[in-house]
């Protein structure tokens, strides 16, 4: 495989980084409805936990979808990536990258004092401190999903 040029490797991390951008969006929203919707207040840990990682699947399937189709595109064998085994490897850099997530938001959300911003505690009925822990760990995970896939997926 010829080597990318750093006009290429640009491109490729600004295409992941706008289409990590839309599978966060799928990923917050997700979470939202769980968090904010479905799932009782008095569930509590639980609450957040489970609409952390459904938010987590619903983002992965989008950020699977749109980086085979639109990020990586200097990756050998197009078909073979697009299989079972590419997606699995996926998945578990993911996965971790989930339990990172669940780890960071649930201690973060712990540590944090519960404050008000722009005169409310919450925004759309979820707390500031889920929005603010959630957002952090989406920082340090971007990083490591790209890396990580770059490495192990789309060599």
């Amino acid at each position: 495989m010829e080597r990318q040029s750093r006009k290429q490797l640009l491109a490729e991390i600004f295409r992941f980084l706008l289409v990590g951008g839309l599978a966060t969006v799928a990923d917050y929203f997700t979470f939202w409805v769980f968090d904010a919707l479905i799932f009782p207040a008095a569930w509590g840990t639980l609450a957040l936990v489970l609409s952390t990682a459904l938010g987590f699947g619903v983002g992965l399937l989008v950020n699977w979808v749109l980086s085979v189709r639109f990020v990586f595109r200097q990756t050998e064998e197009k078909i073979s990536v697009r299989s079972t085994k590419p997606f699995l490897g996926f998945a578990l850099i993911g996965v971790f990258g989930l339990l990172i997530t669940e780890l960071g938001v649930v201690l973060l959300v712990w540590a944090l004092p519960t404050f008000e911003l722009f005169g409310s505690t919450a925004f759309l009925g979820t707390a500031w401190e889920k929005w603010i822990s959630k957002i952090l760990m989406t920082c340090l995970v971007l990083a490591w999903n790209y890396i990580a896939r770059k490495i192990f997926i789309f060599r």
